[in-house]
């Protein structure tokens, strides 16, 4: 472990050839300052901001000011702040634009009013009609039961009466056979 590297000999004997030299006379100025000023591009230059501050500050004065350009057919007419009159005109504007939204509103109203009447009563009849089909679906089949009973009353009394009158003959047949002496039941022969 004592031996050492190679190339840590070989730095060894560099730091130890080694002399000192005197640092080079150059323009120091030239090297880290250009001679030239490059050329900015227009949106880069400063005076936009100058002139985007000079603008904003413009229009805050013309807002603060209450200035007003008003066009017509005599030309245009620019007017700073608010007169009496003014106020006057704004109360006409905004009621007549309040009597045109009421009257447009009594009218929706109105419209509102009629088509809900009418889809109530197709609403109402839909319904009438349903329950109508209901009853006499049901009327119906209740009739059906009805007659279906009424038809196996008449078939069971009809059967009833057959068997009465079957009996009836039957017990008449015999007493007119004894009568006439016959006998009732003829032995079998064999």
């Amino acid at each position: 472990m004592n031996q050492q590297h190679p190339f840590t000999e070989q730095l060894q004997q560099l730091a130890n050839e080694w002399e000192s030299q005197d640092v080079p006379n150059w323009d120091r100025e030239r090297t880290f300052r250009p001679s030239q000023q490059p050329r900015l591009s227009w949106w880069q230059r400063p005076w936009l901001p100058l002139a985007s501050l000079v603008s904003s500050a413009f229009a805050v004065v013309l807002v603060l000011g209450n200035t007003q350009i008003i066009s017509n057919e005599h030309g245009v007419m620019l007017r700073f702040g608010s007169t009496a009159t003014d106020t006057g005109v704004i109360e006409q504007l905004v009621a007549q634009r309040l009597n045109e939204y009421a009257a447009a509103q009594q009218l929706a109203l109105v419209s509102y009013g009629v088509t809900l009447r009418n889809d109530m009563r197709e609403d109402m009849n839909i319904a009438n009609q349903q329950l109508v089909n209901y009853v006499i679906a049901a009327n119906r089949e209740e009739r059906n039961v009805d007659m279906a009973d009424l038809i196996r009353y008449v078939n069971a009394q009809r059967e009833d009466d057959q068997v009465f009158f079957a009996n009836q003959i039957q017990q008449l047949s015999e007493d007119l056979l004894q009568q006439s002496g016959y006998p009732l039941y003829l032995p079998v022969s064999q």
